[in-house]
């Protein structure tokens, strides 16, 4: 039992009547006692050291009495000022707690060492904010949310029930849009149109899909749409080759005329639409089937396999079920063919019985189950048949029964343009097809969505999110450059000295078996191999045996010896290699390829040559020549002339600058020759790449070996008597172990014979010699990367020796059972049972830091270095280079101002659009894969500078916030309202009144517990709010510390438990429940999984439903089969998807409203960000306060308290800046970004008073009114008023049996209250053999890495 860190000794059920009869015994309210001076000054404050100074001169109407007036709860938590107060709660007053439930929490927080007299100190703040849209905060956002979501939502449902027309049956081959007509006596026709349209105007209502071959391009070839008046297509001029250009996009008219744009994964359709890229919002709107899908019947990853599985064997049932059909078909045709075929009567009438008996029988064998349970009671349903994978295959069968065929999508894959253009009829007809069932999709989905998610706010905010875009600028294309420069760079050293270790171990095979004595070598397969043409190795020209019968009247030593006769060819390489290898700074080297190797470009433009133009550039289709050149044609760039002036301007640049300004100069020294050596070299072993440059080469391979100027010796002129052809001698092959001989196998657009070794090889570790503590790795099939100890070494380790059973380990076994040697694995982050791939992946990096993980040279750690710093780059390589980027043109118009050249750099702007999937989990949280996946950028990380990329144009700022521990703030305040009041549990009164100086704050605390950082015990917390059992802490402190023991681990791992989310009853009987006691977390834990268990599980904030297949309704009771991780992640992490979505909703009114010019940019989880303009960065700052502390009063309000905490009331800083980063003054500085980005404007609550005239959200800074509006927005259609004390406690009696540690206690409270005695300890009996704990590495799916890295 945890004991109380307070001076009072608890007994069991000493104190029972004081809980029932405490208003008799404490009548008076908690009352905050005057600090002395001397506490004030060295109690830890939040303010920041801006905010200190801020604090002096701001204009804001902050309460200039002592602290001890500063309003404070019962439990001494710092509340509202009484200025906000009266104007966000007015006409609200919940009941007061009762006094037991003060003195239970008061006991509660002692218990756990917190003390309420300990409270942060805060400014109390004050100032007008806008007037609600309604009597109270309910209202206000059913108002605003309702105005947010129109004219779309109107739109989205007459949508629902419209008849879009039939499929057209044939199909104008055109470029552009084609209008097809149907009329209801089935005639049609057809007509070309600038943009889907009807009467003139716009189409307002769509559906919508693209295809696209993304081998070629990222632009569409051709699109289908269908509104309730026509269908249209649209053709890229591309694909009928009426254009060389792909950048085609597709117009759909005037972007100020709303429209909602119906498609599946809609936002990759979004990114080819025209007036979508444009600086100034549209009002388009999109809405994505496969995001209303996944809210309303998705899966949750935990669910996946056992989907997958049920899947098959539904697949597998349907297959027997078709065989059996068949094979009764076939015997009904036999039975009838012998019944033709009988003479007897009766047994004609038997047979034909018989038949009609089986003919009876195939209507309930051939019926689709499927139809059945869709006629069925829904509570007869498993949770599997009411989900689907996200496909649009996949999901149209499940909300509408219908089969789509995808085969053909292969097509655009595979195919060519002409191929496609061939038969576009078929393609067309596809893409159609698609379109109809997205709207079926969508009309089943949509209703069922606003059933789920009913409140106004949450469609709009989802409307908002698929509207996001990124602005970049010419810095986006050196971002690429650098990054992948960098990357190639660092691989390549990595590489070279592979291959020398190679090439070392492969000369150990001329020298007898020496590689036998070498522990690592020895496992690599050595088995000869003949290296031939495909390697690399061409037979030399056959040497002729030359007898001594050439008789030549000459002097011996005149006659040439055969075998020196010609010089043998060594290897194949590119010609312009072979020409920069013979003649380094040649006439013809320093005109046609010295320009190329050194990547010279001028004005941000590659320089291009050809015969007809000579050196120039382009831009856009034009030529444009150098300024140095006059007008006329460049021969030689590479001369003082040109490149001599243009480098040292800045106007032409090279990877090597310096080499190009020597060679400008005439200088052809042996340190030139060298450097031109070196970096034809590099660019040679590279390989040919997809830039401007290495396209001009002459890549075609030639022999090398004969210098391309050497003439042949004239032999003597003496005349020689004709002798017999000598007999060729067949030179010996070439012999290479197979470990060699694979490494240097064929790869496209290398050369034969490359050695190409990187550390993701399976040789690489066995190479690099690495041992883990001292002992010799070895690699093995069934276990993965493992190290050998000596049996008798006095070894210590927690893991248990291995057993080989895979006949690949034979050589292991061996040594296992009779070498004397015991193998262990190497440690796994997902524990025991998993199989290290890679010795040499990021997550051993450490190990080699500290010499756990080493090989003899340094070239171990080189390559652990390598691998960590490149694998952001490595991971997010392709999604990052395939980034689509429109940027502005003289064809593109996106609205924004010409830039003006700086620097000699020409600036260019352009947009990306993010492939947002607005609702991408269960929990309805939105996913991309690359803007909502990106790290901050990390010193040691290359390209992770990636968010910084996103540029601000100019006369624009980006604004935005964090939202501080958002997910925490919500479950602390779940477990709070049980009581009614804030900081009423330990974790609640911990996130909003404990401190790190103080050690008082969640995380603190779970790091004394365990012994373990403060940013590691971040992880433990936040995987256990999220659900995840003590099995993963286990995992976590065994990953965390490497020497520890399992047993250690597991007893720490039970007293974080006990201290934090406490003990379980496992009963059902005391309170009619299962509840967790004794903990900090209890409170939260049991008020979460009462949301979860219930029968319809909503969230507090929106009244957001859980999706079907984690409803209690269809999943199985037993423990394991319920998912409850994931349905108490659902709830906070939905809770937290509710907060974004009211947060944007109120930024939208306010921009609106006071006419601030800010369009939303996007949102990364708890990051919200705008692009503003720039006069009025400081106003959407103050709406972005305003809107914060609207949506956590919201949330407080709906979990019956009215009131809301000062700490939490505002964003402890609103960011003001240039780029998009996680802080304004994180430098950005990568590997492959030397250079740190200046910091931006960053400011407080008080900060942002000052800025805008003590808080004035009007444009020429008026005093805000306090006068109730005369109109208000929205409608309250369809709002309910809702029963806010839903969550508070029924009795005190519970809430004490939450709190306490003693089980004893407990069953005395439950004994209280039902006048019923309870016997048995914990679980409701006597416990029998203790549990078998679950091996450690059952993840359950959670990668702990990927949310270390969050946090």
């Amino acid at each position: 039992m945890l004991r109380p860190a307070s001076k009072f000794t608890r007994q069991p059920n000493s104190y029972l009547p004081r809980w029932f009869h405490a208003s008799a015994t404490d009548t008076q309210v908690f009352k905050q006692k005057p600090l002395s001076q001397k506490v004030l000054q060295n109690r830890p404050s939040r303010q920041t050291p801006s905010q200190k100074e801020t604090n002096q001169g701001a204009r804001v109407q902050e309460d200039k009495q002592p602290q001890r007036h500063v309003k404070r709860n019962e439990l001494g938590v710092q509340l509202l000022s009484r200025q906000l107060h009266a104007q966000i709660f007015r006409n609200v007053s919940f009941p007061t707690p009762d006094s037991s439930f003060v003195h239970i929490a008061r006991e509660h927080l002692e218990m756990h060492g917190l003390d309420p007299t300990q409270g942060s100190v805060l400014p109390d703040t004050g100032f007008t904010l806008p007037q609600l849209q309604g009597s109270n905060l309910t209202e206000h956002f059913y108002r605003i949310g309702s105005h947010a979501a129109e004219p779309w939502l109107g739109l989205a449902k007459t949508f629902i029930s419209s008849q879009i027309p039939p499929k057209p049956d044939d199909w104008d081959i055109q470029s552009g849009w084609t209008k097809y007509y149907h009329h209801p006596d089935g005639s049609s026709y057809s007509e070309h149109v600038p943009y889907p349209m009807h009467d003139g105007k716009p189409e307002e209502m769509l559906t919508f899909d693209v295809e696209t071959m993304h081998s070629y391009h990222p632009y569409a070839i051709i699109a289908c749409a269908a509104s309730p008046n026509a269908w249209y297509c649209w053709i890229s001029p591309w694909l009928l080759g009426e254009s060389e250009d792909p950048q085609h996009l597709i117009p759909l008219g005037e972007s100020t005329t709303p429209k909602i744009i119906v498609g599946h994964n809609v936002s990759y359709d979004r990114a080819r639409i025209l007036e979508e890229y444009s600086l100034e919002p549209t009002q388009n709107r999109f809405i994505d089937t496969m995001a209303l899908h996944v809210a309303v019947k998705g899966i949750s990853s935990h669910q996946r396999p056992a989907w997958m599985k049920y899947r098959k064997s539904k697949e597998t049932r349907a297959e027997q079920k078709e065989e059996a059909v068949e094979a009764i078909v076939e015997l009904m045709d036999a039975v009838e063919r012998r019944q033709m075929e009988e003479l007897d009567d009766v047994k004609k009438e038997d047979l034909r019985r018989l038949r009609q008996d089986m003919e009876d029988s195939l209507p309930s064998l051939i019926s689709d189950e499927d139809t059945e349970t869709a006629e069925a009671d829904l509570s007869s349903k498993r949770w599997e048949d009411l989900t689907s994978a996200n496909s649009l295959a996949d999901v149209a069968k499940l909300h509408c029964g219908i089969t789509v065929d995808k085969e053909i999508r292969n097509d655009f894959a595979k195919l060519t343009p002409e191929e496609i253009r061939n038969n576009i009829a078929d393609y067309l007809q596809y893409c159609a097809t698609d379109v109809d069932v997205t709207h079926r999709v969508y009309a089943a989905a949509l209703p069922a969505f606003l059933q789920a998610c009913p409140h106004p706010v949450s469609f709009a905010g989802i409307l908002t999110m698929g509207s996001s875009f990124l602005t970049v600028n010419e810095e986006w294309k050196s971002y690429l450059e650098r990054a992948e420069a960098v990357y190639r760079e660092m691989e390549e050293g990595v590489k070279t000295k592979l291959k020398n270790l190679a090439e070392e171990a492969r000369q150990l095979m001329d020298a007898g078996e020496k590689w036998k004595d070498d522990v690592w070598l020895s496992q690599l397969d050595w088995t000869p191999k003949v290296a031939g043409k495909s390697r690399g190795v061409f037979p030399p020209e056959e040497v002729e045996n030359v007898e001594p019968s050439l008789h030549a009247e000459e002097p011996a030593e005149a006659r040439p010896v055969a075998s020196e006769a010609t010089p043998m060819p060594t290897e194949i390489v590119p010609s312009w290699f072979q020409q920069v290898s013979a003649d380094p700074v040649g006439e013809k080297m320093i005109e046609r390829v010295l320009p190329l190797l050194l990547k010279l470009s001028y004005d941000g433009h590659p320089l291009q040559y050809n015969y007809k133009e000579r050196w120039h550039i382009l831009v856009g289709d034009e030529v444009q020549r150098l300024s140095t050149a006059g007008g006329k044609k460049t021969q030689q760039v590479l001369c003082a002339r040109h490149a001599g002036v243009h480098l040292q301007s800045g106007a032409m640049t090279s990877i090597d600058s310096q080499l190009a300004l020597a060679i400008s100069k005439g200088d052809k020294g042996t340190d030139v020759q060298e450097r031109v050596l070196h970096l034809a070299k590099s660019t040679y072993e590279a390989g040919k790449q997809d830039d401007p440059w290495s396209r001009q080469l002459d890549w075609n391979l030639v022999a090398d070996g004969v210098a391309p100027h050497t003439t042949p010796t004239p032999s003597p002129t003496k005349r020689t008597r004709k002798t017999p052809k000598p007999k060729p001698v067949k030179p010996p092959p070439v012999l290479w172990p197979k470990w060699y001989w694979d490494a240097a196998k064929p790869k496209k657009g290398m050369p034969p014979g490359t050695l190409d070794i990187t550390v993701r090889n399976r040789i690489a570790p066995l190479l690099l010699r690495l041992s883990w503590l001292g002992w010799p790795l070895f690699h093995s099939r069934e276990h993965g990367w493992t190290f050998r100890v000596p049996a008798h070494a006095n070894f210590v380790t927690r893991q248990t020796s291995l057993s080989f059973y895979d006949p690949a380990d034979d050589a292991l076994a061996e040594a296992s059972l009779r070498g004397g040697y015991l193998f262990y694995k190497l440690p796994h982050k997902d524990g025991e049972k998993a199989n290290v791939g890679s010795p040499l992946g990021k997550t051993f990096i450490k190990y080699a830091q500290d010499g756990t993980l080493k090989s003899p040279g340094d070239e171990a750690k080189e390559a652990l270095d390598m691998n960590a710093q490149c694998s952001y780059w490595m991971s997010a390589r392709d999604r990052i280079l395939n980034q689509m980027v429109v940027w502005q043109d003289a064809k593109a118009k996106l609205g924004f101002r010409t830039p003006k050249p700086e620097g000699g750099k020409k600036k260019e702007w352009g947009i990306i659009l993010p492939q947002v999937i607005t609702m991408g989990t269960v929990t309805r949280r939105a996913i991309e894969k690359t803007w909502l996946t990106a790290s901050n950028a990390k010193k040691n990380r290359v390209g992770s500078e990636l968010k910084a990329m996103v540029r601000a144009p100019e006369g624009y700022a980006i604004v935005g916030a964090d939202v501080d521990s958002e997910e925490l703030w919500i479950s602390s305040c779940m477990g709070d309202a049980q009581f009614g009041l804030h900081g009423a549990t330990a974790i609640g009164w911990m996130t909003l009144e404990g401190t790190k100086a103080a050690g008082t704050d969640l995380h603190s605390k779970t790091a004394s517990i365990l012994g373990i950082s403060r940013d590691q015990a971040k992880v433990f917390n936040y995987s256990r709010i999220y659900g995840a059992g003590m099995r993963h802490a286990v995992l976590l402190l065994l990953q965390s510390n490497a020497g520890m023991l399992p047993e250690e681990a597991q007893k720490l791992a039970e007293n974080l438990y006990a201290s934090t989310k406490g003990k379980n009853t496992h009963r059902m009987d005391i309170f009619g429940r299962k509840f967790w006691f004794g903990g900090t977390e209890s409170f939260v834990f049991n008020k979460l999984e009462e949301i979860a268990l219930s029968d319809k599980p909503q969230t507090p904030a929106l009244g957001c439903g859980v999706t079907y297949a984690l409803s209690k309704e269809y999943l199985p009771a037993e423990f394991g089969a319920d998912y409850m991780p994931s349905r108490i992640n659902w709830v906070v992490q939905s809770s937290g998807v509710d907060y974004l979505h009211l947060l944007i909703v109120s930024m939208e009114y306010l921009l609106a409203k006071y006419d601030i010019k800010a369009r939303y940019l996007i949102s990364v989880h708890d990051e919200l960000r705008y692009l503003v303009k720039e006069e009025d960065k400081y106003r959407a700052a103050l709406a972005l306060q305003v809107a914060n502390l609207w949506t956590r009063s919201l949330f407080a309000y709906k979990l019956g308290m009215d009131d809301l905490p000062q700490g939490v009331a505002f964003f402890s800083a609103v960011d003001i800046d240039r780029v998009l980063r996680k802080e304004v003054d994180m430098p950005c500085v990568t590997p492959s970004h030397p250079e740190p980005i200046p910091p931006g404007e960053s400011l407080d609550i008080v900060g942002v008073l000052e800025k805008t005239h003590g808080g004035s959200l009007w444009k020429d800074g008026r005093a805000m009114t306090s006068a109730a509006p005369e109109t208000l927005v929205g409608t309250l259609e369809g709002y309910t008023p809702p029963n806010c004390l839903t969550h508070r406690a029924a009795s005190a009696a519970f809430l004490r049996a939450q709190a306490t540690s003693d089980f004893g206690e407990v069953k005395g409270l439950a004994q209280k209250v039902s006048g019923k005695k309870f016997s048995g300890g914990v679980g409701g009996g006597k416990r029998g053999n203790a549990r078998k704990h679950a091996p450690v590495g059952n993840g359950e799916g959670v990668d702990w890495a990927a949310m270390l890295d969050a946090i």
